[in-house]
């Protein structure tokens, strides 16, 4: 047998094992060595009538070590064969340490959750570490957060909840709220709200990457893509009129432009008296011009002007509208909105909101917690 030197070998990045044979380490020994102690490993066994061969003497006739002789002799008893490297590393969990996350290590993940949704990757091994002594690798936590559960369990953008909406002043205001609303019938309240649709929010996609070039291609969009369109809108289940009352323009929203649409709303019977108006405290709805705005409809028109309480956006289906008219903009390709008309994208948000139903507002007022038997 030839002795390997193993400064010869270190030139070449190998080492060299207990019995001179030459591996790089990190890496797995090819099918044909696998297969040449297979063979030396039967022959053994057959010269020993089917007992068990000398591990250490199949180790020094290959040249390599007794755990590999072992691990050979593992999958021939268990599959009859040698299975490729190949096959095996792509069944191997991968990482430093990992393996299976086992039962304590998912509950002590999921505390961790809990805890801090927010929480990296890196937070989570560090962590697991600490309180359990297991080493896992980022891409294992990765791995469990999306296929432990029957839900994916990603990276999602959350929803930002301001501090001070949970101020005791806040809370009480919004038991008041709830109390004075759910007396009402709902075909009596009525939601109102305004909307700057950016012409940024149709345009602006994002671009599937070309499979064939890797490229990004560009997207052509009008000149005035930063352009807004201001609109003024109010919400309804009742069957007497429509179930929205809007205006687009391109002036601003402002106190004048939105008493303005009250007029228009009154004028056009969407509006009537005993309704109920559900606004939020945004200032051109009790500031300026329309200080007096609360008294004349009371006084007038018998409308009561209910404001909701700070920070509760999610309290008003007005806003669900304003999502449901992005995300159907969102679905009309660019191409045919830059030569829909020259006012785009107006007159495509005229057509989506000329097309929603009083069903479609129902399911936004049950959304919003407006549950009444009524709907």
């Amino acid at each position: 047998m030839t002795t390997v030197d193993p400064e010869s070998a270190a030139q070449y990045g190998l080492s060299v094992n207990q019995n001179h044979g030459c591996y790089q380490r990190g890496t797995s020994y090819s099918i044909e060595k696998k297969l040449e102690v297979a063979e030396v490993y039967r022959r053994h066994e057959q010269a020993s009538n089917g007992g068990r061969p000398n591990v250490t003497k199949v180790a020094v006739i290959c040249r390599v070590r007794r755990k590999f002789v072992a691990k050979v002799e593992n999958e021939l008893l268990i599959f009859g064969r040698v299975i490729h490297p190949k096959k095996i590393q792509q069944k191997r969990q991968v990482g430093p340490g990992a393996s299976t996350i086992d039962s304590l290590d998912a509950f002590v993940l999921l505390m961790l959750y809990l805890e801090e949704p927010s929480r990296s990757l890196p937070s989570y091994t560090e962590y697991l570490f600490l309180l359990t002594g297991s080493i896992v690798s980022e891409s294992t936590v990765s791995r469990f957060w999306n296929h432990a559960f029957p839900i994916r369990g990603g990276l999602r953008k959350p929803n930002m909840i301001p501090f001070d909406k949970f101020k005791p002043e806040n809370i009480l205001r919004a038991h008041e709220y709830l109390q004075i609303v759910h007396r009402i019938s709902p075909t009596r309240v009525k939601f109102g709200d305004e909307k700057l649709l950016k012409g940024a929010e149709v345009y602006c996609r994002q671009t599937r990457r070309n499979v064939l070039t890797g490229e990004v291609p560009a997207s052509f969009t009008p000149s005035d893509f930063r352009n807004t369109y201001s609109i003024i809108g109010f919400c309804c289940i009742d069957e007497r009129t429509t179930a929205l009352h809007y205006r687009i323009h391109d002036e601003p929203n402002d106190a004048e432009q939105f008493g303005i649409e009250i007029e228009n709303a009154l004028a056009q019977g969407f509006l009537r008296g005993g309704d109920i108006l559900v606004l939020d405290n945004a200032a051109i709805h009790a500031g300026g011009e329309n200080r007096v705005l609360e008294d004349w409809l009371w006084r007038q028109f018998g409308i009561f002007v209910l404001f909701l309480p700070t920070r509760t956006p999610e309290w008003n289906p007005q806003e669900l509208v304003w999502l449901h008219l992005v995300q159907r903009l969102k679905t009309y390709p660019i191409r045919i909105l830059r030569t829909y008309t020259k006012h785009s994208p107006a007159y495509a948000a005229h057509d989506i909101l000329s097309g929603v139903t009083h069903d479609k507002v129902v399911g936004m007022y049950k959304k919003c917690g407006l549950d009444y038997e009524v709907l």
